[in-house]
């Protein structure tokens, strides 16, 4: 089961209510729109070595890199009503990001990286479900596209249990990157569990 949580009652801090407004939940997961308070949690997730490795091609990623991610993220929530969500459990503990980041080809791509300690638990999968039902359901969106390094399996496997298909497969940089979509069609059309 997932909920989301729009347009709540105001509260006293402006920040805090537009960051309410695009709060996501599932039984175990809170998702919450990533902010400035974030770019140093984020700046230590993503140069962990596990991460970055198919993240950033391996590459050491600058704090003013991570502030952008985290500027761009927020002005896509506030003119699309999406971006890159921080991944809290139920014990309010960071486990990892999930979201979409505009593509080169100008398209939302679904991305996400979890916290080592947290892999093989199935966050990647329920994180990335609140994000697509979001995106379907009160987005309106027809396709959502992801990328993947071709020797990322375990991401491969969180997107084909996500329902997304195999599309094209395109040679960058030496790298095989694997393209794959989901349509809305057959998003609604297939059983991954939602309720």
């Amino acid at each position: 089961m997932y909920l989301v949580l729009l347009n709540l009652p105001l509260t006293d801090s402006r920040e805090v209510s537009r960051i309410v407004k695009w709060v996501l939940q599932s039984l175990r997961l809170e998702l919450r729109p990533c902010t400035e308070a974030d770019i140093d949690l984020l700046l230590n997730h993503w140069t962990q070595p596990m991460v970055r490795r198919y993240l950033f091609d391996d590459r050491i990623t600058e704090r003013e890199t991570v502030a952008g991610f985290v500027e761009l993220s927020q002005a896509s929530f506030q003119k699309y009503g999406y971006g890159l969500w921080v991944v809290v459990g139920t014990d309010k503990q960071f486990q990892g990001v999930c979201g979409f980041c505009e593509s080169p080809l100008k398209k939302c791509d679904l991305i996400f990286s979890i916290a080592p300690p947290y892999w093989r638990r199935g966050i990647a999968t329920q994180s990335a479900q609140c994000v697509l039902k979001y995106a379907f359901d009160t987005l309106g969106f027809q396709q959502i596209t992801s990328t993947v390094d071709q020797p990322n399996s375990a991401s491969i496997r969180v997107l084909e249990k996500l329902g997304m298909s195999l599309i094209k497969e395109q040679l960058i940089n030496g790298n095989l990157i694997l393209h794959y979509a989901l349509t809305a069609r057959d998003y609604y059309t297939q059983d991954t569990g939602r309720s």
